[in-house]
């Protein structure tokens, strides 16, 4: 594949190229009479069930065969998110800046650095019919909305929080464990601006592409958007609010 973890030195290319091994697999005829051959793939591979790929041969003393899928429908999701993303927190959406993200075919276990990352598999699910995973939509419009905080001033050590906050208050995801309290403060920040969650946004977030989710997120979006801008300006009350969420889970694991 053509997709994959970026190059890395030492050990660490090691590791990331062994990760793009799928075995060994034969090339056979698909028939008599057709003049093809099929190569099936891993079941890793099932979220690209349907694409059309574009076949290469790289010759020479070690030839391989590439496999390009087409990810022009997962390029389009993540177009409308960044265009709502723009909307909600006015700057000039344009075309996403894709290389701007570290992008693989399927979403890592990391935690989301300063560079958001974003997945081609949670693209191609946003862009087939819904219902939508809130896992592929929490993820993307995490990485689309630190994205977006760069556009908009928000401080680049918010900016990762920023997104968190911004993809479970439209997922119900946390992106991952290490964001916890930034989706916990969001979520407080919406109630108390009268957005807790219900059931009309979870039936909405279902479907990334309808008028009922674009109606839901955009207050949502503008919300956690200007209390961030707010933060940036006063840091030390978003310290203060860390602390605070750090005294409460403390003391719920403390039974007090």
């Amino acid at each position: 594949m053509l997709l994959g973890p970026a190059i890395k030195a030492g050990r660490k290319w090691q590791e990331a190229t062994a990760r793009m091994e799928f075995g060994t697999r034969s090339i056979r005829s698909s028939g008599q009479g057709s003049g093809s051959v099929e190569v099936t793939l891993p079941p890793a591979f099932r979220g690209l069930a349907g694409l059309a790929c574009r076949v290469a041969l790289r010759d020479g003393l070690r030839p391989e065969l590439v496999l390009q899928p087409d990810l022009a429908a997962a390029r389009a999701a993540f177009g409308r998110l960044w265009t709502l993303l723009a909307e909600a927190m006015d700057f000039e959406g344009g075309a996403v800046p894709l290389a701007e993200c570290a992008i693989t075919l399927w979403p890592t276990a990391e935690a989301p650095g300063a560079m958001p990352r974003l997945a081609w598999a949670d693209g191609l699910a946003l862009a087939g019919p819904a219902p939508h995973a809130a896992s592929a939509l929490a993820r993307s419009v995490a990485a689309l909305a630190q994205l977006a905080a760069r556009r908009r001033g928000i401080a680049p050590g918010l900016a990762t929080d920023f997104g968190a906050a911004s993809g479970h208050a439209l997922g119900g995801i946390v992106v991952h464990p290490a964001l916890q309290s930034a989706c916990d403060i969001g979520t407080a920040l919406l109630a108390a601006g009268g957005f807790a969650p219900d059931a009309a946004l979870s039936l909405a977030a279902e479907d990334a592409v309808s008028g009922g989710f674009r109606d839901a997120a955009l207050p949502r979006l503008a919300l956690l958007a200007e209390q961030h801008l707010d933060w940036t300006d006063d840091p030390a009350r978003h310290a203060a609010v860390v602390m605070a969420w750090r005294r409460g889970v403390a003391l719920e694991l403390s039974g007090a």
